[in-house]
């Protein structure tokens, strides 16, 4: 444990004295990963939306309806829930392989390598606030508009960043030492898509069913960030949620930085 901790204060510093680098290199990623198109770094919204609108058609319309969830439209109850949810799946799969992706920083040059997970999530946040911006525009365009519990919007979205950094330093490591990573990432990512009530409600289901469903932390996230815009409900309402997530984010925080830590010394030589 103690050791644990260190390594994570370590990371930490890194970080911390890192700032304006990771800010510049998630800038330079952001406008890389979407270069050589017209449109540019609008691809990154046009993706989420094409998806958004598919699953309203597929689900509202073709299999509930068009039933109302929570007050809303379904599209509008859709909205918050999955674009946490896109987040989560890239901060995990392009994040998780952000050493790999950038062996080179690695093998090259003298690079703070605890960074490069950091710069890659950060880019793919500055995506997830223009989606939330338009989400906000939804809403108000719609008529429904935002209630005071909007103002919680900004904890959720600093525990979705947070727990990005902790799976994708985590995953980084790994990944830089076996590819056979990454491929498990992107096939569990298929998975968790469709267990996380990110297209139906945690509601929906009962007994050891819902105790497994709520203990997944991307069913806090989401559920959060659907409590901020349409759900009516406070975080600190009740506290056992919020105690479990952070709690579980701390034992991964420990865990990423002990595992990056002991496998970082290897990087160059695996890459």
């Amino acid at each position: 444990m103690l050791t644990a901790m260190k390594d994570f204060l370590r990371l930490f510093r890194i970080n911390a004295q890192n700032l304006n680098r990771t800010y510049a290199m998630a800038q330079v990623t952001l406008t890389k990963r979407h270069s050589g198109s017209a449109l540019g770094v609008a691809w990154a919204l046009v993706k989420p939306i094409v998806f958004i609108a598919a699953f309203w058609f597929a689900v509202a319309l073709g299999i509930r309806g068009n039933h109302p969830m929570d007050g809303v439209p379904y599209i509008l109850w859709l909205i918050p829930g999955i674009l946490p949810w896109f987040f989560i799946q890239d901060a995990l799969t392009i994040g998780g392989s952000a050493i790999r992706s950038n062996s080179h920083f690695v093998t090259k040059m003298v690079y703070p390598v605890a960074t490069l997970p950091v710069s890659e999530v950060l880019s793919l946040f500055f995506v997830h606030l223009m989606l939330m911006c338009l989400a906000v525009a939804a809403f108000v365009v719609s008529g429904f508009g935002l209630s005071v519990y909007f103002l919680q919007l900004p904890y959720y979205i600093f525990c979705t960043f947070a727990f990005g950094v902790v799976m994708a330093t985590l995953l980084s490591a790994l990944t830089a030492i076996s590819n056979d990573i990454r491929h498990g990432v992107k096939s569990i990512m298929t998975l968790m898509f469709w267990l996380s009530p990110v297209l139906w409600s945690a509601d929906n289901v009962s007994g050891i069913v819902h105790t497994f469903v709520v203990a997944n932390p991307i069913t806090y996230l989401v559920g959060g960030y659907r409590d901020a815009f349409v759900s009516q409900h406070w975080f600190f309402a009740d506290l056992g949620p919020t105690l479990y997530f952070w709690t579980l984010m701390t034992v991964l925080a420990l865990l990423a930085s002990f595992v990056f830590s002991r496998l970082e010394p290897e990087f160059a030589d695996v890459l």
